[in-house]
């Protein structure tokens, strides 16, 4: 697809999404890009699984065969509206170049469970802030069918730990108090074309899909190009983490019983 051909069907964001986004760490874009265009992705999507199977999710911009993602995801459009998110320009004075970190086409099976609350960035292991994810609705969501929901402001907390391959539960887990401190965001209800962005810092999980219909999306990030990464890997799986040891690095104090 030509630049122009995506600005038909790609809107720029607005100043008050991009305010939202910097105050909660996350925001609700009704109609991002027309319904047509999300219902195309989802047809294409679809099609691109049953020639290579459904083994895993597909990084879809990367495939030559997988048109339009590719054309879609490396936009300028798409990418100046990750751009304005990140605001690096407000720290540097300048902004800064934006890479292009990862895709996944999304299948959440009728029945499938929900998702555990962590922050992306702790997970992948990024350096800085700056990486953020969009997730597209390709076809209805309903509240029921496990949409993300958000810890609001919790982006501003910092690196709250990594919980995937680990034994000690997720973050609502491990801080009990965040949801009382800060207020989880409402269930959503996405029609197709309808995008949340979040932060990667931003505290984020789902509930199951307890509907009999399959939920289709698009996850797509970027992060600003100075970005280093644990090994250099941007994937979506998780990092692996090692406790220091107590011969080693042996604890000084521990918290006063109650």
């Amino acid at each position: 697809m030509t630049e122009r051909e995506i600005e038909a069907v790609l809107r720029e964001v607005t100043d008050e999404e991009v305010a939202f986004y910097q105050e909660y760490g996350w925001v609700m874009m009704k109609q991002l890009v027309a319904p047509e265009f999300a219902e195309e992705l989802l047809r294409v999507g679809q099609a691109w699984r049953e020639r290579h199977g459904d083994e895993g999710p597909a990084c879809l911009a990367r495939e030559e065969d997988a048109e339009p993602y590719r054309s879609f995801m490396f936009s300028q459009r798409m990418a100046q509206n990750a751009m304005r998110m990140v605001d690096r320009k407000r720290l540097k004075g300048v902004d800064v170049p934006l890479r292009y970190r990862n895709d996944l086409l999304l299948l959440k099976s009728p029945g499938a469970a929900g998702s555990t609350y962590h922050q992306d960035s702790s997970e992948h292991g990024s350096d800085r802030v700056g990486e953020l994810q969009f997730w597209l609705a390709l076809a209805e969501v309903t509240a029921q069918m496990g949409g993300m929901r958000f810890v609001s402001r919790s982006h501003r907390e910092g690196p709250l730990g990594a919980v995937f391959n680990d034994d000690r539960g997720d973050l609502l887990e491990q801080f009990p108090n965040l949801t009382s401190l800060l207020e989880l965001s409402p269930p959503f209800h996405y029609q197709p074309g309808d995008c949340t962005v979040h932060h990667g810092y931003m505290v984020h999980g789902g509930p199951p899909n307890s509907t009999d219909k399959s939920r289709w999306s698009y996850l797509f990030s970027y992060c600003p190009a100075d970005t280093r990464y644990w090994n250099g890997d941007a994937g979506n799986r998780g990092s692996e983490r090692k406790r220091m040891g107590d011969q080693e690095n042996p604890i000084v104090l521990e918290p006063a019983k109650t």
